[in-house]
């Protein structure tokens, strides 16, 4: 994923490689939720604005794996992002505002060094803001029983249902 200034010439340069299975997971990790299923792939093209500056965009397609949140039963999450981003050398880059904030035109900037843009740490920052908080199976996933613990999914469990214990307190209120 490492692309030399050089290697950019006036038409840009396209880049179109594998993203590992055991580089995902070890960017993933340790103690992550997601599993990388198999190697994904990245797809860019890099071309220099000026003799420093360069603009890369590009794909990333992603398959990860991940526990439901609600049922715990495995669930396959795709990834398919594109990206658009500008590299500045580094120490080069746009300078923040006046209230040290960055203004929102440059949130698509990043940095290189020695000459070499290396586009792992903008794959690695694209994945992670896909990764969802609570992976789900599907949006209408019925979870686990809280009693029993049979998946609800495969059908109604023999528990006798009961009442959200969290209302309970209203149940003592008197109204006149």
């Amino acid at each position: 994923m490492r692309v030399h200034l050089d290697e950019i010439g006036p038409d840009g340069f396209d880049l179109d490689e594998p993203v590992t299975k055991e580089w995902l997971q070890a960017t993933l990790g340790p103690g992550t939720p997601f599993r990388s299923v198999k190697d994904g792939h990245l797809s860019a093209h890099l071309e220099r604005l000026d003799e420093h500056v360069v603009h890369a965009r590009g794909r990333i397609a992603l398959e990860l794996s991940a526990d439901c949140s609600r049922c715990l039963g495995e669930t396959t999450l795709g990834l398919n992002t594109r990206f658009q981003v500008t590299l500045f050398p580094a120490g080069k880059e746009p300078p923040p505002g006046p209230d040290g904030e960055i203004d929102p035109d440059d949130m698509g900037i990043s940095t290189y060094a020695d000459k070499e843009v290396d586009l792992s740490q903008i794959v690695n920052d694209e994945v992670f803001l896909q990764l969802p908080m609570n992976p789900l199976c599907s949006e209408s996933c019925a979870g686990l029983c809280p009693n029993c613990g049979k998946n609800l999914n495969e059908g109604a469990c023999q528990c006798a249902p009961r009442a959200d214990l969290r209302w309970e307190a209203l149940r003592q209120l008197k109204v006149d």
